[in-house]
């Protein structure tokens, strides 16, 4: 049996980016860049006014109140030849350029009209006050966005900007999910004795989802040899594979030898975590094949754990890890025996300034509701044994 992140290393080290394509700009939204992003030219391309008021000159609010000729006019997406003199304004809109001559602008709020051709000002009015420069946000030449970043709606936004109307991203990975034994029904069938629902398949599916990935239900098969053989090829011709059930060592449990007859060369199988141990994983040819434990939560943890930074890695992305890590202090005892790795589902919550985290009840691997009640996972290494309130832990939110 090997160690979590002896697991991680080996799947990691087993996994190739998938091939470049070009997207139109839309169709690249959750895919992740192939390519730097280096600016061609200024964002914004001139500056421009952050306020409607008039543009003016701080050489001429020396006293205030002071009383301005307003020459002219500028609206957003058009522009004036005529140059602010002394005593002069002009009036601008947000995100109108500012007129040859100003280097200000005073919002509405502080002037007093007089007439069309005339305005009062009553504050000061430093040099630069409401210009946006030209290149504030992105200047030519600088790189924006780097290669393995996930495109979301604001990277969207800054490649729309900068005038690109495709861009180079790594295809997603299409991921078929099967789930065996003989105990699983279809979500809309009615439960009858010793049957439950397949709730694995759709929990790795919107799994697969989240993570950017494509994924292909296979359904269920039973536990009979020929029909998992039929339902794991059909799998295997696919970027990647995902079993749950039938991985571990009872009479039933098939998954493992069908996979080996078939020419997958097991990587490892089992690994010291709870929940999750009995995880198989392997290759046939440049594809991924992962065997995850029956259990529901088991499921979703290895999957969490092991899948999804293949997943990220086959998509090119260059950060693995999830989202956050955190130090916090336990709220209870906490009992552990064994040297394997243990997530526990948990709650975290801020207290006076201190995070502190509880477990989230039973950890039984077949309690899917701890799953819905955690915002994080607490881990407990393998070094560690019964933790006492108040202890500090590491926790990664979820």
């Amino acid at each position: 049996m090997i160690s979590a992140e002896e697991a991680k290393n080996i799947i990691l080290g087993a996994v190739d980016q998938l091939p470049v394509e070009q997207k139109p700009l839309l169709d690249a939204l959750r895919h992740v860049l192939a390519e730097d992003i280096v600016a061609e030219e200024n964002v914004s391309p001139f500056d421009n006014s952050a306020m409607d008021g008039f543009a003016v000159r701080s050489d001429d609010f020396r006293t205030v109140p002071v009383v301005l000729d307003v020459v002219g006019e500028v609206a957003a997406g058009h522009v004036t030849t005529r140059h602010i003199d002394k005593g002069q304004a002009i009036r601008v809109m947000t995100g109108g350029k500012i007129p040859q001559g100003a280097d200000a602008v005073v919002q509405i709020e502080w002037t007093e009209p007089i007439d069309g051709q005339h305005v009062k000002v009553l504050q000061s009015v430093p040099l630069g006050h409401n210009v946006r420069r030209a290149g504030e946000d992105i200047r030519a030449g600088e790189k924006v966005l780097e290669k393995g970043r996930e495109i979301r709606a604001a990277e969207l936004g800054v490649l729309a900007s900068l005038g690109r109307t495709t861009v180079s991203i790594y295809r997603k990975p299409k991921v078929a999910i099967l789930a065996t034994g003989d105990e699983l029904v279809e979500i809309s069938a009615a439960i009858t004795e010793g049957k439950i629902r397949n709730s694995n398949s759709y929990a790795l599916h919107a799994l697969c989802a989240e993570a950017g990935a494509l994924p292909v239900m296979l359904g269920i098969e039973k536990d009979e040899k020929e029909k998992v053989r039929a339902k794991i090829q059909q799998g295997l011709k696919h970027d990647v594979l995902i079993t749950s059930g039938g991985v571990s060592v009872g009479k039933y449990d098939i998954v493992r030898e069908v996979l080996l007859e078939l020419g997958v060369e097991i990587k490892f199988w089992k690994v010291s975590i709870k929940p999750g141990m009995p995880l198989l994983f392997g290759l046939y040819d440049e594809k991924l094949v992962f065997g995850l434990p029956g259990n529901p939560v088991s499921t979703m943890v290895t999957f969490l754990m092991f899948v999804r930074p293949a997943l990220w890695k086959l998509m090119g992305k260059a950060q693995l890890e999830p989202g956050v890590k955190l130090c916090a202090r336990l709220d209870h005892d906490l009992k552990k025996s064994d040297k394997k790795r243990h997530f526990v589902r948990g709650v975290l919550e801020q207290r006076n300034g201190t995070y502190v985290v509880r477990a989230t009840g039973s950890q039984t691997s077949n309690v899917l509701t701890s799953m819905v009640k955690a915002n994080c996972f607490i881990i407990v290494s393998e070094e560690q044994c019964d933790l006492q309130a108040g202890e500090a832990v590491e926790v990664e939110l979820l």
